[in-house]
């Protein structure tokens, strides 16, 4: 009996083993329940096809596979007999997608965004990815500070197995931050570590900037600074413990606390330098070590005089030459020695230079702009040059300018230039108001990259009480190939210092002039300019002085002049609209030919320095100007060629134009000789932490204005000075200059303006 049982047994497990590994030879194959997707979709994912067999592992794979393609949100397959059904439940496709209320996101980013996260129209509906988009979107808000937004999504079915998805968005208000705390600090105050950061509990421009949002990524780069600001002062061992963000239940404040710990302050001890620079001159290199013996540990220069040292051995082939600095630190006197470990590699020869992007702009005009020449020695500065070159364009948004490795070389690479072009073209309008001269309108339609060619035309005009032009220019940069340029320009030029009372006079001058630049350097160029121009003078009142009664008299009202020039101009700054460092100069002789008109000469000088003082945030700007305008062949000066002094870009706390010499009626006649010193110390202003956005400034100002006059004022009798405060401001507006000047030495008929302005935008 009981060996009966065991048979039995055994041969139930050996059926339940053949039922479960049946093979089953398939002869057809129905698929259920299909609305949109083709049947011969389905087949290209099934494993198996007719006259295959099937096992219970199969259908489960048949499964797996459907479900995977993501169209199906229920598959059921069974095999009845030696017919394989496949029965499927499609997922509706998105037929509308909506988002409203997206303020702070551009709102075609942020379509692009979920539509390659899956979530789009024709894309199929998935609610698992509905859900990920909003949890997403809402941590987005949530790193901007915008804790109280909500995110509701809305699905609607459709017919033919279609939704309809909508995603509304509330944005609610932002989180402010009401505190930022500061725990274990000794050796800086809460103010001053405050003062590095861009995050801030609120100043005057805070409804702009925004800089009072808490956001999670700018506390971050916060963080980074505060770091960067002990370790460039000596704290070597300087740690951020712990960084708590409380938000309060409202949702609508935030307060921050860093808990750290300073260490202590450590200075070097000793500087050197080790590994073989081949043919690097060493001590080349050791005049770009920044850091000495003696001073305290600043991490900045440690980084500076690492990159200063990987330039120049790039400028002598080395391009992946390692540099990297080793600090012995001794704890008892609280001290290190850095030793910087060369390890130059293999020279390295550019190969080719590859350019892409460039859909408008042609090859030469970019390729002209680069210091790197192909099937030559690697240059880091020359590489370094070439990218600065093509910024300096304008032509395009964005330039990218790697290396990349040659296949099967280990001492070649190639240059890949890659542009982001932008337009070029343009047209603007601008208004504005400045005392002296009024409204200040405006406008131009320009083309600085003429089909591609780097040539550029613009045609422009403005118009304020002092001044109105109409010009039209054209500049090939690149008539020879060694970048000497060449233009033209065509204008239209109005005068009239007595409709702002400085002068009872007006002139109108049309002209045209060719000019030459020819380039000397990286940073020089020669300028020449050769033209002709019809001078038309305008007496008005009943009290013009006698001198220009007399130029007229003897030169007539209507006055020809071919007028020639030649300038050097270098501009070695570091920005064009913020300079913190470098100079500009700019010397030009001009004069008028003989035989044509009245015949003159002028020499005029200006030269700008930029010096930063301990740092880019605080600058010393200087401006020096000279200028000279004589007669030559029995001729004279023509009145309205002389220099003029006063206003907020010049002297300032004096009327535009009205420094120097006046006649009995007060009317400015300006002088032949000008000498003008300015100097600004530019700093932030105090609760703004951007620097580049508005700048305080106190100034002094002095200058002289002489000659070309009856009263024969010596420059000592004509000196004028001023000093005061100064503002400028890049608002959202436009531009807006502000200052408040005591003048000095000033004399009874002296026309002062304490306060001057000047604003103006551009649409």
């Amino acid at each position: 009996m009981g060996k009966s049982r065991q048979i039995f047994f055994a041969l139930c497990i050996m059926m339940l083993y053949v039922h479960s590994y049946a093979i089953t030879v398939i002869k057809n194959i129905r698929v259920n329940g299909l609305q949109r997707i083709e049947i011969g979709t389905v087949f290209s994912y099934l494993p198996v096809k007719v006259g295959d067999t099937v096992t219970d592992d199969k259908i489960d794979e048949i499964i797996d596979r459907l479900y995977a393609t993501g169209f199906f949100k229920d598959v059921r397959v069974e095999a009845q007999g030696s017919i394989l059904i496949i029965d499927v439940q499609e997922r509706p496709v998105i037929s509308e997608l909506s988002i409203s209320g997206d303020k702070l996101f551009d709102h075609d980013l942020l379509v692009k965004s979920l539509k390659e996260n899956g979530l789009a129209e024709g894309k199929i509906f998935d609610q698992g990815v509905l859900d990920q988009a909003v949890l997403s979107l809402k941590s987005e808000y949530y790193n901007r500070g915008l804790y109280s937004v909500t995110i509701t999504p809305t699905v609607v079915p459709l017919e033919r197995n279609r939704v309809s998805v909508s995603i509304a968005i509330d944005e609610g208000d932002a989180a402010k931050i009401v505190s930022i705390q500061f725990v274990g600090n000794k050796i800086f105050s809460q103010s001053a570590l405050v003062n590095q950061m861009a995050l801030t509990t609120g100043n005057l421009l805070s409804w702009w900037y925004k800089d009072n949002q808490y956001s999670s990524d700018k506390l971050s780069g916060d963080i980074e600074t505060i770091r960067s600001y002990y370790l460039n002062r000596g704290y070597i061992n300087f740690k951020i413990n712990s960084i708590q963000v409380q938000l309060t239940p409202d949702k609508k404040s935030v307060y921050i606390t860093v808990n750290l710990n300073e260490g202590s302050q450590y200075k070097i001890k000793s500087v050197k330098l080790a590994g073989d620079p081949k043919n690097v001159s060493k001590n080349e290199l050791e005049k770009l070590i920044l850091i000495k013996p003696g001073t305290v540990v600043d991490q900045a220069l440690v980084n500076k005089t690492v990159d200063g040292i990987k330039t120049k051995l790039g400028d002598y082939g080395y391009a992946f030459a390692a540099v990297n600095p080793v600090p012995e630190i001794d704890e008892k006197q609280k001290s290190v020695g850095f030793t910087f470990f060369m390890d130059t590699g293999k020279r390295i020869y550019i190969r080719q230079i590859n350019i892409s992007g460039n859909d408008k702009t042609r090859d030469i005009v970019i390729r002209r702009e680069l210091r790197q020449t192909e099937n030559s020695l690697y240059n880091a500065s020359a590489i370094q040059r070439s990218k600065d070159r093509l910024n300096l364009l304008g032509y395009f948004k964005n330039t990218d300018v790697a290396t990349a490795p040659v296949a099967g070389v280990n001492d070649e690479v190639d240059m890949n230039v890659k542009v982001d072009e932008n337009n070029t073209g343009s047209i603007n309008f601008g208004i504005g108001y400045a005392q002296g001269q009024g409204l200040l309108l405006n406008g131009s339609i320009s083309q600085s990259n003429l089909f591609g060619s780097g040539k550029s035309a613009t045609l422009s005009a403005s118009t304020s009480a002092l001044y109105q032009s109409l010009s039209l220019s054209f500049t090939d940069p690149y008539y020879k190939p060694n970048g000497t340029s060449l233009g033209y320009d065509i204008y239209d030029n109005v005068y009239s210092p007595d409709q702002a009372g400085i002068s009872p006079y007006s002139t109108q001058t049309i002209g045209s002039r060719v000019r030459m630049g020819v380039p000397v350097s990286e940073f020089d160029k020669i300028n020449f300019s050769l033209g002709f121009e019809n001078n038309q003078i305008n007496l008005s009142g009943d009290d013009v002085p006698l001198r220009f009664i007399q130029f007229t008299d003897q030169f007539g009202s209507s006055v020809n002049a071919i007028p020639v020039s030649v300038g050097w101009i270098r501009n070695t700054t570091d920005s064009t609209l913020w300079p913190t460092t470098g100079a500009t100069y700019n010397q030009t002789a001009d004069a008028t030919l003989p035989f044509v008109g009245v015949q003159y000469y002028r020499f005029t000088s200006q030269n700008t320095w930029f010096t930063p003082l301990g740092s880019d945030n605080y600058v010393w700007r200087s401006n020096a100007q000279f200028g000279t305008i004589n007669a030559y062949n029995d001729s004279q000066v023509p009145f309205y060629q002389n220099y003029f002094l006063g206003g907020i870009n010049s002297i300032r706390g004096y009327y535009i134009g009205t420094i120097g010499p006046k006649d009995t009626d007060g009317s400015t006649l300006g002088g032949t000789n000008e000498v003008v010193w300015t100097n600004d110390i530019l700093f932030p202003m105090p609760g703004i932490k951007e620097a580049h956005v508005v700048r305080l400034s106190v100034f002094y100002d002095m200058g002289s204005l002489w000659g070309g006059n009856s009263f024969d004022l010596t420059p000592e009798q004509s000196f004028r000075a001023s000093y005061g405060l100064g503002l400028t401001w890049i608002s959202p507006l436009g531009p807006i200059k502000l200052t408040y000047a005591i003048p000095m030495f000033n004399q009874p008929n002296d026309n002062l303006q304490p306060f001057q302005f000047m604003l103006g935008t551009s649409f």
